[in-house]
Parts: structure tokens; sequence; C-alpha cells
């Protein structure tokens, strides 16, 4: 009787071993912190909010934070999922928190069919998406104008009528 309970005590030890071993290790960290922009992101924020002082510019929004299906039931899980994984690069609201357009950088890794089906998610909302290659940023006047481009009229004209004046 005491042969067949030797087996069992080795068996219940390792089986113990093996568990503290495993909690140890699923104790570890499994994730690590990244930041929220690269540094051409950033820089590229930091021209946003100099364009666009009145504006608040949120980066890295996920885009179900700014659009949701109107579909039903099957195909609202669908749509849902066509967008649930997807961020914009930036956000940009004015003072009373109403979406003015979401900004995208593009680089290299941007895909130009896919960017089309994202806009066309956006637009269907009735949001803008503008989008800047990275490698050719514009400067804050540029972006100014592309993000409001009746004010930049406005101002040609106002510009024009003075000169006539003079």
């Amino acid at each position: 009787m005491q042969s067949h309970i030797a087996p069992v005590v080795v068996i219940a030890l390792l089986v113990g071993i093996v568990a503290i071993i495993a909690s140890k290790v699923a104790a570890k960290p499994r994730y690590r912190a990244v930041p929220l922009l690269t540094a051409n992101e950033k820089e590229f924020f930091e021209r946003l909010r100099r364009a666009l002082p009145e504006a608040l510019i949120f980066p890295q929004v996920a885009m179900s934070a700014l659009i949701q299906p109107i579909s039903n039931g099957k195909q609202r899980t669908i749509d849902f999922r066509r967008i649930s994984q997807k961020r914009v690069d930036y956000a940009v609201y004015d003072r009373q928190l109403a979406l003015v357009a979401v900004v995208e950088l593009d680089d290299r890794t941007h895909d130009a069919a896919r960017d089309a089906v994202r806009d066309a998610h956006l637009a269907s909302a009735g949001i803008r998406t503008i989008r800047f290659q990275s490698k050719a940023k514009p400067d804050e006047s540029g972006i100014r104008s592309a993000l409001f481009p009746s004010e930049t009229r406005v101002q040609a004209t106002e510009a024009s009528s003075l000169f006539s004046r003079m």
C-alpha cells in the first residue's frame, strides 16, 4: 500500500512545483508601455497646435469614438467590426467640442485603397478627412488653409479689396 503512496506524493509535488513556476511566469508583465506618437507624429502634432491655436487636437482617436454604424442586427456588428480596430491620427475639434475634421499624416506605410475606404466611412457620417504627406508636411499656414479654406478665401478677398482702394 505504501508503495502506491510514494508515486502519488512525487506526482503531487511535481504538479505543485510546476504550478508555482507557471504562476511566477504568468505574473511577469506581458506588455510594455509605448509612446502615443512617433517622433514624426509628435512634431506634426506641435505644428497642428501652432497652426490651430483655437482648436482642440486629439491624437490617436479610435474611429469608433467618432462614428457608429446606423445599421441594425447582424449588419451593425459587421459594420462596427470594420471600424473597431482603426484609429485616426488626429481629430480636430472647436472649443465647443464639435468635430471640425480628421487629419491624417500619410507615410510610406499608408495604403491608398485602404485609406479611401476609411475616408468613405468618415464621409458617410459627414466628417472631412484632410490628408498630408509625411515627406511634404505643410507649414502652419498650409495646415490652416487646408482645414479652413473659406477663411483663406475671405482673407484673400479682404486683401484684394484693400489693394484696390489704394
